[in-house]
């Protein structure tokens, strides 16, 4: 009986201490705000060579020459994706 009284007592102060029973508050869906916002990703562009590398591949940021630029922007000016594998942008 005694050990009821414990558990009994226990439970109630969990209770007491976690608030309501309800579920979590209920959060924005996020396909509203993936959807608003665009993917951007930061590219190594070779200028001599006229193609583009992502981020953690073996030539990015290690060609002699070259700058950084968005996915998008590298499309835009007219380079390339090395080895035809684009890195994931939302480029339209």
């Amino acid at each position: 009986m005694r050990y009821l009284r414990l558990l009994a007592a226990t439970l109630l102060g969990l209770f007491l201490i976690s608030g309501s029973v309800s579920g979590p508050a209920p959060r924005a869906t996020s396909t509203t705000q993936d959807s608003k916002q665009k993917k951007e990703i930061r590219v190594w562009v070779n200028t001599k060579g006229g193609i583009y590398h992502c981020p953690g591949s073996r030539w990015y940021a290690k060609t002699k020459q070259g700058k950084y630029m968005s996915e998008c922007e590298a499309l835009k000016a007219g380079y390339r994706a090395a080895y035809y594998r684009p890195c994931g942008s939302d480029c339209k």
